[in-house]
């Protein structure tokens, strides 16, 4: 063996001398990491008491303290790195010392770690939006710890879509999910990375909100800013509990942009960028993690408030003073009081419905209108959308089912002229079974027709909306925009269909027309009763005797404002009342009763006829005072009119319906985001509407006529 002998400074390895600056150290100094610091320095630092650190990395952190104090690059960008991946501690003694605390100079190369306001610049990450500007460039700045800083603003160096640099849609929110194998991040383990805004070739700091792997964010404490500047991918540390490496990664990178209107110019906006980096530990039994980018907007109000109060003043009066006539009306023809619960609820409803409707089209144009961008709804604005469309078909749905309530509990009867022409009795067939059968399969049968089935509705808007499609790829992600979009759809799909029947009517007849048809044609007339004084009747005498007057013209269907004795007498007769026989002579004598009374009138109970005025036909309401006392009423429209007793089947209730299939289909759509499956659902309920409805139309019918369909 041969003995080196080295000089000073050098010490022996291998047979060979090497540098060491330890061996040069002097009494007043000591090794700390490979190198000499002075004894006075490491003893007036501040004792470390976070206990976050291994005592071998508070070392390495007391070692490159110390040269950066000394102006060394190097060791005062790993030193920022090191406080980087620390959370930007707030203890004296730990890896921030330099950033945290006055009393110590700084060294010129120190790196900056917060962002702070200054005259300049009072609001960090926010920038003026040039008009008809679609996208934000964030840009990245890597900080290696050998000092060396690699700036990407390209999108094509990037690695990973979960990664920066990246190019966002302004008002489209996204997240991209990414597998990452943590083995494979090596060169990123001591980087941090710093996030730009990058537009006309200016760059603007972009604040870093830190949230550590417990849940808790990072307090500002003594640091002059609450905004950071760096944040990192990954960090490998020594346990201080434990012998084993842990890992914390990047669990979740938010960029949020904030959009705000410029106050000094209306027309132009502004856009504050701030990124949340929010950090989990990983697992020591895998090496795949899961990091997410996720963008989302901030938007400023669009004025779907202003546009709701306005909007929902004007219709609220309007269409609350209407079903305020409606409940008079129902009142005085002997409805119950009970009745302005369903009628007010369903005015609400309609008011919230197209108040919301109508507010966002015009929040929509007046974006698409003013500004070079078109916006999304704020979450504010969207939220309150679907709480007026849910408090909507919550309140309509009470209205609906008051409506077919009281059309499956109605009285009718079937008059028989047989009964009251009895000299002629011979001249019908003894049995008139079928005749009253047939009524009753007409009647049945025109319960739940619509003047638009929805079917043929749904079907039109789903192809409306395949037509906008292209059109709707440029508007922004806003589901309240889609939904108003959607609506657009609905509604020109079912006024298109109303008006085609509307056509058809005038041209081949509407088939309203096909039950006085039956009527006539069976020799039985109609009586439904709305209310407890008000009936609707369709004549259906069909007897050419010239000794005996038949009602024709504008009376053959009509309304009945029935007098109190009319009503009386035929609940007695109607009821199961003993010393009237059986069923059979009760029928016949109610249907003497009403033959008499359409007829010739009986004594004390005479009638008059009136016309109803145009308003009362528009508005379907009476307005006008009828004679009170024993004098009945027949009111009756023009020739071309409806029958009036479909004012008791869903025909003569189509506004109702129709807007609650409208308000079902948006509460769907609101709720899923999913067009096929808010019609699916609409057609669904229909159809569970339109058997329930049939079936207690149909056993209402049988107890009242008594006359089974087979």
């Amino acid at each position: 063996m041969q003995c080196v002998k080295c000089a000073r400074g050098y010490k022996a390895e291998n047979n060979v001398c090497t540098r060491c600056e330890a061996c040069t150290c002097n009494k007043n100094q000591i090794i700390v990491r490979g190198i000499c610091i002075p004894k006075n320095y490491v003893n007036a630092r501040p004792k470390y008491e976070e206990g976050n650190l291994h005592p071998l990395a508070l070392l390495d952190v007391v070692k490159h303290e110390y040269l950066c104090m000394q102006n060394n690059g190097r060791s005062c960008h790993t030193l920022a790195n090191e406080c980087v991946r620390n959370f930007y501690s707030t203890d004296p003694a730990g890896p921030c010392r330099l950033w945290i605390q006055s009393n110590l100079a700084t060294p010129k190369v120190l790196p900056r770690l917060t962002v702070e306001s200054t005259l300049e610049d009072k609001n960090p990450g926010e920038i003026v939006l040039a008009r008809k500007t679609d996208y934000l460039l964030v840009a990245a700045a890597v900080y290696m710890s050998n000092g060396e800083v690699k700036f990407l603003k390209d999108i094509t160096q990037n690695k990973s879509p979960c990664r920066l640099p990246i190019e966002i849609r302004i008002g489209r929110d996204f997240t991209h999910d990414c597998p990452v194998n943590t083995s494979k991040l090596g060169d990123e383990l001591n980087a941090t990375i710093s996030s730009y805004l990058y537009a006309d070739g200016n760059l603007v700091q972009i604040p870093v909100y830190p949230m550590k792997s417990n849940g808790y964010s990072v307090q500002k404490g003594t640091w002059l800013s609450s905004k950071f500047k760096r944040y990192f991918i990954i960090d490998n540390y020594l346990s201080t509990t434990v012998n084993i490496t842990k890992t914390v990664y990047l669990r979740t990178l938010l960029i949020r942009i904030r959009i705000e209107r410029d106050k000094s110019n209306p027309s132009s906006l502004r856009a504050d960028v701030s990124v949340e980096a929010s950090y989990a530990s990983k697992s020591p039994l895998s090496d795949s993690v899961t990091m997410t980018l996720k963008v989302v907007h901030v938007m400023p109000e669009a004025g779907v408030h202003r546009g709701l109060e306005i909007w929902g003043g004007v219709l609220g009066s309007l269409l609350t003073l209407y079903a305020m006539v409606q409940w008079r009306g129902v009142v005085r023809r002997g409805g119950l009081y009970i009745a302005v619960v369903p009628l007010v609820a369903g005015a609400i409803a309609d008011t919230l419905y197209f108040a919301a409707w109508f507010s966002t089209l015009h929040a929509l144009a007046a974006e698409a209108g003013t500004l070079g961008l078109t916006l999304p709804l704020s979450l504010r604005e969207e939220r309150i959308i679907k709480a007026f469309i849910y408090s909507a078909v919550s309140l309509k749905m009470l209205k609906v089912a008051w409506i077919n309530f009281n059309q499956c509990r109605c009285d009718m009867f079937f008059l028989d002229w047989s009964e009251y022409n009895a000299p002629f009795k011979g001249s019908y067939e003894k049995s008139n079974k079928w005749r009253a059968t047939s009524l009753a399969r007409e009647w049945s049968a025109v319960q739940t027709m619509r003047r638009v089935p929805l079917g043929f509705t749904a079907t039109l808007a789903l192809l409306i909306l395949h037509i906008m499609s292209p059109w709707q790829s440029y508007l922004p992600q806003s589901q309240g925009y889609r939904w108003a979009l959607a609506t657009i759809a609905w509604w020109s799909s079912y006024g298109a269909l109303l008006l085609t029947r509307w056509v058809s009517d005038r041209l081949r007849g509407p088939p309203t027309d096909v039950l006085p048809k039956i009527c006539a044609n069976v020799g039985y007339s109609l009586l439904v009763f709305e209310e407890d004084c008000y009936a609707h009747y369709v004549h259906g005498r069909n007897d050419d005797s010239k000794d005996l007057r038949s009602m024709a013209g504008p009376l053959a269907t009509c309304r009945v404002a029935c007098a109190p004795q009319l009503r009386i007498v035929y609940k007695q007769l109607s009821l199961s009342i003993p010393g009237l026989g059986e069923t059979d002579t009760r029928q016949a004598l109610l249907s003497r009763f009403l033959a008499a009374f359409f007829e010739r009138a009986l004594d004390g109970l005479s009638w008059v006829a009136s016309e109803r005025t145009v308003l009362e036909r528009l508005l379907n309401v009476e307005l006008t005072t009828r004679e009170a006392g024993n004098t009945s009423t027949l009111l009756y429209d023009p020739d071309d009119n409806t029958p009036s007793c479909f004012a008791v089947t869903w025909w003569g209730e189509e506004w109702s319906l129709s807007t609650f299939d409208a308000m079902l289909f948006s509460c769907v759509l609101v709720a899923t985001d999913d067009v096929l499956l808010a019609v699916l659902v609409t057609l669904i309920a229909w159809q569970l509407a339109m058997q329930l409805r049939g079936w207690f139309g149909d056993r209402n019918q049988k107890e009242k006529t008594e006359i089974e369909l087979n």
